[in-house]
C-alpha cells in the first residue's frame, strides 16, 4: 500500500519531524533514534537532513519543542520527553507520545487540522507499543510454558496424570493468543496449583511410609547381629537419619562418612578374610604333622618289636651285630625324623600364632571405624547415638555396683554474638577447640558428646555431684587459660553449666532435663557459672 503525499517545507525541521514520525506510524517502525534518522534522511533527499547533520535525538527534540509551543498544557509531558531523549532512553519516550497522543484527543486545539494531523501520528505510535507489548507478551507465554515443562512436570514423576495436565498446560500457554484463551489457560494454572497442593499431603505420607519401611528393615536386620558387630554402628547412623526430620545436609553427610567407613572397612575385612585363611591353613598342616608324627612312631614301635622278636629267637653273634646296627640306623632315623617334625610343628605355630594377632588387629581396626559413626565429624565427641551407647553402659555399672554417676550439661556463653562478630567458621572452631580442651583435662573414664548447636554434655562415671562441679569448675578455669585463637586473635570461650548426679534406676532424658534446667539458671545468674540440679523425684530413684 502506498504513501498518501504530503506536502513539507524541507527547509522547515519541525515539518521534516512531523512527517518523519507520520511515515515511522504509517510503516509500523519503532521510534528510535537510528529509525528516524532514516527516515529523516529520506524525506529530506540527503544525510543529515536539511539542517546540515542533525540526529534523530535532535529531531525528537524539535517535535518535543513544537508540540510545548502549540500544545502549552503538554509542558509537564514536553519535559518528561526531553528528559528522556537526553538519556537515550527510547522506551520511556514512546511511552511519553503515546500519553501525549492520549490527551491531545481530550482538547481542541487552535489549528485543528494541524492537531488531527498530530494524533494520527502519535496514535500511530500507540499501535507500535501494542505491537511491542504482543512481542513481549509472547516472551512472557514462552517462559510460562517453560517453567511448566522443566520446573513443574520434572517435580511430577510420582504423578503421571498431573504430569500430563502440566504438559497439556504449556502447550495450550504458547497457543494463548487471545483474551479468552489467556484466561481459560489461567484458569486451568489455578487447578493445576490446586490438583498440586491436594495431592502434597499424599507424598508426604508416601514419604514417611518408606521411612517406616526402612527403619522397620534397619531394625531387623539389628536384631540378626551381636552388639558389638562392625555393622552395627553404620546401622545406628542410618537409624538416627531415618528418625530424625530429612535435612539434605544430614543426608549427604552421612552418605559421605559411609562410602568412607564401607570403603576403609572393605579393605580391613579383605585382610581379615587372607589373615582367617592363612590360620586355616597353618591349622590344617599342623594336624597333618602331628598324624605324619604319630604314624611315623607307630612304625618306628612296629620295628622295634620285630628287632625284639628276632634278638629271642637267635643265637648267633654276627646276627645279633647286624640287629644291633639296624636298631641303631633305625633310631637315628626316627630321631632326626622326630626333629624335623618338632621343627615343622614349631613353624606351624609362630604361623597360626602371627595369623591370630593378625587377626586381633583387623577386629579392632573394625571396631574403630564402627565408632566412627558414633561421633560428631565435626568436632570429634559422641553423637547421640555414641551418647545413648555410653550412657546405659555407665548407668548399668553404677546400678550394678552401687556407686555415682553425674553428668553436666554445657552451654557455651554468648555463642550467637561470637557467630554474628567472626562469622560461622570461626563459631565451628570455638566448639572444636572446646571439646579438645575438654578431653586434655577431663578423666580418661569420662565423655564428650554434642546435644545440638554450642550445647554438649559430659557423661562423669564413679562421681558425685560435688566432685563433678568441681571437675567442670576447673574446666572452666583451664579454658581461660587455654585461649581460642581467631586470626591470631585471642577469644575468650566461657560456658554455662548444670550438674546433676544420677538417682538409682533414673533414665537418660530425665537427668538431662535435670543437669539441663540447671544449666539455664547459671545462664540466668550471670553465665561463666556451674549450678547444681535439684534432687531427682523420688519416683525416678525408685
Amino acid at each position: 500500500m502506498a504513501e498518501p503525499t504530503v506536502n513539507i517545507n524541507l527547509d522547515n525541521p519541525t515539518e521534516v519531524a512531523r512527517e518523519t514520525l507520520r511515515r515511522l506510524a504509517m510503516r509500523r517502525i519503532a521510534p528510535t533514534p537510528d529509525n528516524y534518522l532514516t527516515l529523516y534522511e529520506e524525506i529530506v533527499g540527503k544525510p543529515g537532513g536539511a539542517s546540515g547533520g542533525a540526529s534523530a535525538a535532535s529531531v525528537l527534540a524539535e517535535l518535543a519543542a513544537d508540540l510545548k509551543t502549540h500544545y502549552p498544557a503538554l509542558s509537564t509531558q514536553t519535559a518528561s520527553l526531553n528528559k528522556a531523549i537526553d538519556k537515550s532512553d527510547w522506551r520511556q519516550c514512546s511511552w511519553l507520545l503515546s500519553e501525549i497522543a492520549v490527551q491531545l484527543k481530550q482538547q481542541p486545539g487552535d489549528d485543528k487540522d494541524r492537531s488531527q494531523a498530530n494524533k494520527d501520528k502519535l496514535a500511530r505510535s500507540i499501535e507500535i507499543d501494542a505491537a511491542e507489548q504482543n512481542d513481549h507478551l509472547a516472551l512472557l507465554r514462552d517462559l510460562l510454558a517453560k517453567t511448566l515443562e522443566f520446573g513443574v512436570v520434572s517435580q511430577l514423576p510420582h504423578n503421571p496424570p498431573l504430569a500430563e495436565k502440566a504438559q497439556k498446560l504449556a502447550a495450550a500457554v504458547r497457543e494463548a493468543h487471545s483474551a479468552t484463551t489467556l484466561r481459560d489457560a489461567a484458569s486451568s494454572l489455578k487447578s493445576l496449583w490446586v490438583s498440586i497442593e491436594m495431592q502434597a499431603p499424599d507424598a508426604q505420607q508416601q514419604q514417611e511410609m518408606l521411612k517406616r519401611i526402612l527403619l522397620l528393615l534397619v531394625e531387623n536386620i539389628g536384631e540378626l547381629l551381636d552388639d558389638d558387630t562392625w555393622l552395627r554402628g553404620q546401622l545406628d547412623m542410618v537409624e538416627d537419619i531415618i528418625t530424625a526430620p530429612l535435612k539434605i545436609h544430614s543426608l549427604q553427610e552421612a552418605e559421605k562418612r559411609l562410602k568412607e567407613v564401607i570403603y576403609k572397612q572393605s579393605m580391613v575385612k579383605h585382610g581379615l578374610r587372607e589373615a582367617t585363611a592363612t590360620l586355616k591353613a597353618t591349622m590344617t598342616t599342623f594336624v597333618s604333622r602331628m598324624s605324619d608324627a604319630v604314624a611315623a612312631n607307630d612304625e618306628y614301635q612296629g620295628k622295634i618289636a620285630t628287632h625284639i622278636e628276632r634278638i629271642s629267637n637267635t643265637e648267633d653273634v654276627l646276627e645279633l651285630n647286624r640287629i644291633l646296627e639296624t636298631l641303631l640306623e633305625e633310631t637315628r632315623a626316627a630321631q632326626s625324623e622326630s626333629r624335623r617334625a618338632h621343627d615343622q610343628l614349631v613353624q606351624e605355630r609362630d604361623t597360626a600364632m602371627q595369623a591370630e594377632d593378625r587377626i586381633q588387629l583387623l577386629e579392632t581396626q573394625l571396631a574403630q571405624m564402627s565408632a566412627l559413626v558414633r561421633e560428631d565429624p565435626m568436632t570429634r565427641s559422641l553423637n547421640r547415638r555414641g551418647l545413648e551407647d555410653e550412657f546405659v553402659r555407665e548407668a548399668s555399672r553404677a546400678d550394678r555396683y552401687k556407686t555415682p554417676f553425674s553428668i553436666a550439661v554445657l552451654d557455651v556463653d554468648n555463642f550467637k554474638a561470637l557467630n554474628d562478630k567472626r562469622g560461622h567458621k570461626a563459631g565451628d572452631e570455638a566448639l572444636i577447640h572446646l571439646v579438645k580442651v575438654a578431653k586434655e583435662e577431663l578423666r580418661l573414664t569420662d565423655h564428650v558428646a554434642r546435644l545440638g548447636g554450642e550445647e554438649f554434655l559430659i557423661l562423669l562415671p564413679n562421681t558425685p555431684r560435688d566432685e563433678a562441679t568441681k571437675i567442670i569448675t576447673r574446666l572452666q578455669r583451664s579454658l581461660t587459660k587455654k585461649y581460642f585463637l581467631d586470626n591470631n586473635e585471642r577469644v575468650l570461650i566461657t560456658f554455662s553449666a548444670g550438674v546433676a548426679e544420677r538417682a538409682p534406676g533414673e533414665g537418660q532424658e530425665t537427668l538431662i532435663a535435670r543437669a539441663d534446667a540447671a544449666m539455664y539458671e547459671a545462664k540466668q545468674t550471670g553465665k561463666n557459672r556451674v549450678c547444681l540440679a535439684q534432687d531427682a523425684p523420688v519416683q525416678a530413684a525408685e
